[in-house]
């Protein structure tokens, strides 16, 4: 017997990618691509307006236009008796100190901002800095450049206007900028995560980098990806499991392998999956992970429809989990589907009906409520568990 086709996230998530989650993630990746930011109609408007600094130099002052940054060295054109000349100069703390940026709107948006008037700072800075955008890969040590675009950024967020501040995000190079930048990111997603966009959410975490001083960004990273996991999202975090896990070690590592193992399990990628269980070495009873590799090596059984094995394998790992263990609704879930396979729906109903009672709140509880309706109305007296759930 083949797994019942319950719900679109249940099917997902026990079955393979249907089209509509294939045309999400396709969509979703699409929108990672720069082009995707081309309608920002205040970008076309001053992105491209040129760049004037002032450079003083003793005594003397010119007027000089931002042409690029590269290698370290700022490239600037000037004029010298009607003629342009460019100049380039290698980027250090004494030069910089010699440029100051015309930026007099700052000390009015700082103050509209401390008023909360977040939308009157955004229409103050937006035209000029958006024109700064170009040159954020200017070192940090020029903070007339970077403070006020994060401070644009920042307002964008505080005024709810997440796709504008996404737009901006998406147009720096977070892993070649301070990792301030990656902070607003995260304010950015901890936004998006409260409107469950999960759409929104894949493309902004994607963008976290993680290597060298921006692995503090990790920890985030996971929290997040196992917050997209939880909403049936296992194709948008494959990628997240894969860019982190050769940045860790030890057991926080082998936890990452177990739940790229077991998203890929949930896509139908199984032999891949099954090469990284196989890998793994299996923890100790007493070890927290002990329940995650039992889901792993269930889950694997109940996909190749083998559920006698899954259930024996399920209810080992069930019996040395702790409640509070974010994967036990769904170990109990997928118990109930191995009873219900086996026809054993007065333990399957006694199963499901935990998941509802202990964890009110969980996805799993939604699912589990959806696979209660679906069984036929129980036999009088068989409300109470039976021997059918003595393992558990």
């Amino acid at each position: 017997m083949t797994p019942p086709m319950k719900t679109y996230t249940i099917s997902f998530a026990f079955g393979r990618a249907s089209l509509k989650e294939l045309l999400w993630i396709a969509a979703t990746l699409f929108l990672l691509h720069p082009s995707c930011f081309a309608e920002n109609t205040y970008w076309i408007q001053y992105g491209k307006k040129p760049v004037y600094v002032k450079q003083i130099d003793g005594r003397s002052e010119r007027i000089l236009k931002f042409v690029h940054y590269k290698g370290n060295r700022l490239f600037l054109e000037m004029n010298v008796e009607g003629t342009t000349a460019e100049v380039s100069l290698p980027v250090s703390k004494s030069m910089i100190n010699t440029l100051q940026l015309d930026i007099s709107e700052m000390e009015l948006a700082n103050k509209l901002i401390f008023e909360k008037n977040y939308y009157g700072a955004v229409e103050l800075l937006r035209p000029k800095v958006y024109p700064l955008i170009r040159f954020h890969k200017v070192p940090e040590m020029f903070s007339e450049l970077h403070t006020p675009i994060r401070t644009l950024i920042k307002s964008l967020i505080d005024a709810e206007n997440f796709p504008e501040a996404e737009d901006l995000l998406g147009r720096i190079s977070l892993n070649y900028v301070d990792i301030k930048y990656s902070e607003l990111a995260i304010e950015l997603l901890n936004a998006y995560l409260s409107l469950q966009d999960y759409n929104a959410v894949t493309r902004v975490v994607n963008q976290l980098p993680v290597e060298g001083i921006y692995s503090a960004n990790i920890n985030y990273i996971i929290r997040v990806a196992n917050i997209l996991r939880g909403a049936s999202k296992p194709l948008a975090v494959i990628p997240l499991y894969r860019k982190i896990e050769k940045h860790v070690s030890g057991e926080q590592r082998t936890e990452i392998r177990m739940w790229l193992a077991y998203s890929l399990i949930l896509v139908d990628q199984v032999d891949e999956a099954s090469m990284i269980i196989d890998e793994l070495e299996e923890p100790d009873p007493d070890n927290k992970l002990f329940s995650l590799y039992k889901l792993l090596q269930g889950s694997r059984e109940y996909y190749n429809q083998n559920y006698a094995n899954a259930l024996d394998v399920l209810t080992r790992g069930f019996v040395r989990a702790n409640t509070s263990y974010s994967w036990v609704p769904e170990m109990l879930y997928l118990i109930g589907e191995c009873y219900a396979q086996g026809e054993h729906t007065t333990a399957a109903r006694n199963v499901w009906t935990e998941i509802t009672i202990l964890y009110p709140n969980s996805l799993w509880t939604v699912n589990a409520t959806e696979s209660l309706n679906q069984l036929p109305p129980p036999e009088s007296g068989a409300g109470n568990a039976t021997n059918e759930t003595s393992q558990i």
